[in-house]
């Protein structure tokens, strides 16, 4: 009998236009894979990239609970939202801020979008369970979207909240987290990996399209199927 997990995986190759398990091209399965090199994140050069502050909270639990409430992070307090999944597993997943919905059921990729999001997690052998999911910014803004202010504001706090989560591998999802660490728009992030600092270690990062917008193209879906099977290859 196949579970719940497996249809979910299923369902999305479908929809990513995967119904092959073969390439269609002849391929030598016998010669070595070539490995690209990793890109290393360039650190910010200019004098207003953003600095971290001076005193954070040193725990990850501290941390979290700063910035629900703390008043110096754009958003109000009142519409915040935590992260969610083990922080433990290594696998850290960002998004750029809560979906309109979040405000209501207070977590994280509810609705329409959430579930595009499991199926995906679903086609790489995954569950929110197994993942550490943050929003970049904890609150959405009115106009459902970051400016570069509060790109430039969050993006030391994303920092701080990956190494405290001692991230292991990072998946981008959307142009505010990739702009914070990678100073780049995810279009021209896509197909590489990436190397972050954290804290004097580097980590392996891939960026990606938001599954806000593969929900609303389905044209992308191929793209971020590419994308994932890239993070899952980390």
């Amino acid at each position: 009998m196949v579970d719940g997990v497996a249809l979910s995986a299923l369902d999305w190759w479908s929809e990513a236009g995967v119904d092959t398990l073969v390439d269609d091209l002849p391929r030598d399965w016998l010669a070595p894979t070539p490995v690209a090199e990793p890109v290393r994140a360039a650190p910010p050069s200019s004098p207003s990239a953003p600095a971290a502050p001076t005193a954070l909270p040193a725990t990850l639990e501290a941390f979290r609970a700063f910035l629900l409430a703390d008043a110096t992070i754009p958003g109000p307090a009142t519409l915040r939202i935590d992260a969610i999944g083990d922080p433990a597993s290594g696998v850290a997943i960002v998004v750029d801020m809560p979906e309109a919905e979040d405000r209501a059921s207070g977590r994280l990729l509810s609705g329409e979008v959430g579930a595009l999001f499991d199926r995906m997690l679903g086609a790489i052998k995954l569950t929110r369970e197994q993942i550490y999911l943050i929003p970049f910014s904890p609150a959405r803004p009115t106009t459902g979207r970051l400016g570069a202010a509060e790109v430039k504001a969050l993006a030391p706090l994303l920092v701080r909240h990956l190494t405290l989560a001692a991230t292991k591998k990072l998946l981008l999802l959307g142009d505010a987290p990739v702009q914070a660490l990678l100073q780049r728009p995810a279009a021209t992030a896509r197909e590489a990996v990436h190397l972050v600092s954290l804290g004097g270690t580097e980590i392996p990062a891939v960026a990606s399209i938001h599954p806000r917008l593969v929900h609303l193209k389905r044209e992308w879906r191929p793209l971020a199927w590419a994308d994932l099977q890239r993070f899952a290859a980390l």
